[in-house]
C-alpha cells in the first residue's frame, strides 16, 4: 500500500500546486529538513488524512485549509 500510495503522490505532485508547495517547503526548510523520498512519504500521509475528512464530512476539497500549517511556520513579512 505505502508503494502505491507513494507513485500515487508522484502524480499528485506534478498536478496539484499546494502539496507541490509543501514538498518544496520540506526539501528547503531550515529545521528538520527531509530529503525526497521522506518528504513524499509524508505527504502521501497528510492526502490519506485530508481525502479521508472529505469523505466523512462531506465538504468539499479546501486547498486554503489543507495549508493552514504552513502558514504557521512562513516568517511574518516586515
Amino acid at each position: 500500500m505505502r508503494h502505491s500510495l507513494f507513485i500515487a503522490m508522484i502524480a499528485i505532485l506534478a498536478n496539484n500546486k499546494e502539496l507541490r508547495s509543501l514538498h518544496r517547503r520540506n526539501l528547503t526548510r531550515e529545521k528538520n529538513q527531509v530529503n525526497k523520498m521522506q518528504s513524499i512519504i509524508a505527504l502521501s500521509g497528510k492526502f490519506i488524512r485530508i481525502f479521508f475528512a472529505v469523505l466523512r464530512k462531506g465538504v468539499d476539497y479546501d486547498p486554503e485549509k489543507m495549508l493552514e500549517d504552513m502558514r504557521y511556520s512562513l516568517p511574518e513579512a516586515a
